[in-house]
């Protein structure tokens, strides 16, 4: 049970006749004990499928209209949704980390929480998969364990005060900001923009402890002036030599990096497995478990060797034909793209071949971000290009002739004829907007060439 009768007739001043277990956004998954959201989207209206949530199983739906005979009647669905995660959140005694980024900050928060369960084992709670918007943040703050003594949180944002919002209902005494570039360009008028609403995560009612910055951004000294006029006690810098945190030696060999870096003036010697930007996220990690938990750095870091990105740059070796793929088909924007490409290049054996998708919500200058990428490509050698996308196939007129493989309308197409060219001992970089939906390419190759 998340809420009890009595709390939900607390909270919505009306007699509530149930307790309720979960709480579900999609009727299709409703079950018994959940509470059914009814939210009005601009394209879909959840009162639409109220009938439906019930008839799953559901024990109660929240609704702003109709006639309904097991439900909570609100005049805003979402506000009611908000009412129930700061109730929750009052009921905890849970200091909480906020991470936010243009890049990275999905693989921040949950390094963060890897290492910090390590120590702390059931006592700290992580957003689930990539619920870090106006919705997704609300229902992980409702649903969250009252026991929680930690709280990691990622928050995203496509619009001026969308942070705000986030650290009204989760205020982090650790906030975190990975990067800051081109990612949602469409939402805003430059990158300068994104770094302002990014700042909106130190604006919190009571002062944080910590805050923590990347120190190779060009808008770092706005960050830092920033976080000082809000009161943050004390701003961190990560990144480049003699800030904070910072990678003095880095071996690395086919993805294993064996780490030493200087972090508040200690040498600390772990391990990481991934790429380059997962390296880059432990030094962040590793500061923000350290301010929130007050666990030493190198016990700590002791946890970095056994952490694995699930869902982004993993890494899958097909062993029959010594074929590697890098599975990093979740999002893509410029930036990352390059650090992507860059990574690739340095994998020992066979031919480096890049897989690429459109990179999405770039705004104006979409074309020329991907245009620009064929200079990255040559610098670091990648031996042949697939594409698909509109987008990506003007990268792909831009190539040396002797780079393309082959351009596809969408994915699925795509897939198979990647899979005709590839060759053993090859290396194989897959990445795009998640809608370009290049994991079907990925799954193909798995099941089709190993």
């Amino acid at each position: 049970m998340i809420f009890s009768k009595e709390e939900l007739s607390e909270i919505f001043n009306q007699h509530v006749s149930c307790d309720i277990n979960d709480i579900c956004l999609n009727s299709k998954e409703a079950k018994r004990g959940d509470l059914f959201i009814a939210l009005k989207g601009e394209k879909v209206d959840g009162h639409n499928f109220v009938e439906q949530a019930l008839s799953n199983g559901a024990s109660l739906a929240l609704v702003e209209q109709g006639n309904f005979d097991k439900s909570i009647k609100v005049e805003s669905s979402y506000e009611g949704l908000v009412k129930l995660a700061e109730y929750n959140v009052s009921k905890t005694n849970a200091k909480y980390v906020g991470v936010t980024g243009s890049i990275g900050k999905t693989t921040t928060k949950n390094m963060i929480h890897h290492i910090l369960s390590a120590q702390l084992e059931k006592d700290v709670y992580v957003t689930k998969g990539n619920f870090n918007s106006q919705i997704g943040l609300p229902v992980c703050a409702a649903t969250m364990q009252r026991n929680t003594k930690i709280g990691v949180f990622e928050m995203g944002m496509s619009s001026f005060g969308n942070i705000k919002k986030l650290i009204h209902i989760i205020p982090p005494r650790v906030s975190v900001i990975t990067k800051v570039c081109e990612a949602h360009l469409e939402f805003f008028n430059c990158i300068w923009d994104i770094a302002k609403a990014k700042s909106e995560i130190f604006e919190t009612e009571i002062p944080q402890e910590a805050a923590i910055i990347p120190a190779d951004s060009p808008y770092a000294d706005f960050l830092k002036n920033k976080a000082i006029k809000d009161d943050v006690k004390k701003v961190y810098s990560f990144g480049l030599p003699n800030t904070d945190a910072f990678i003095t030696s880095d071996n690395c060999k086919d993805n294993h990096h064996e780490i030493i870096a200087e972090i508040l003036g200690e040498k600390i010697q772990y391990s990481v497995f991934g790429n380059e930007a997962c390296v880059q996220n432990s030094l962040p990690s590793l500061l923000a478990a350290h301010f929130i938990s007050g666990i030493s750095l190198r016990q700590l870091a002791e946890a970095v060797s056994s952490f694995r990105s699930m869902d982004r740059g993993n890494v899958i070796r097909l062993k029959n034909r010594d074929i590697t793929i890098i599975d990093d088909s979740y999002n893509a924007c410029p930036t990352s793209m390059r650090a992507a490409i860059k990574s690739l290049s340095e994998y020992a054996g066979g031919r480096k071949i890049l897989v690429i998708g459109d990179m999405l919500e770039l705004g104006t200058n979409a074309v020329y971000y991907h245009e620009n990428l064929s200079a990255t490509i040559d610098k670091f050698g990648i031996d042949l290009v697939f594409a698909c996308g509109e987008l990506s196939k003007r990268l792909f007129d831009n190539l040396q002739q002797s780079r393309q493989g082959a351009w596809c309308e969408d994915s699925r197409v795509l897939a198979t004829v990647v899979a005709e060219n590839v060759r053993d001992s090859d290396c194989v970089l897959v990445k795009g907007s998640h809608s370009m939906k290049m994991n079907v390419v990925t799954d193909f190759l798995k099941n089709n060439i190993g």
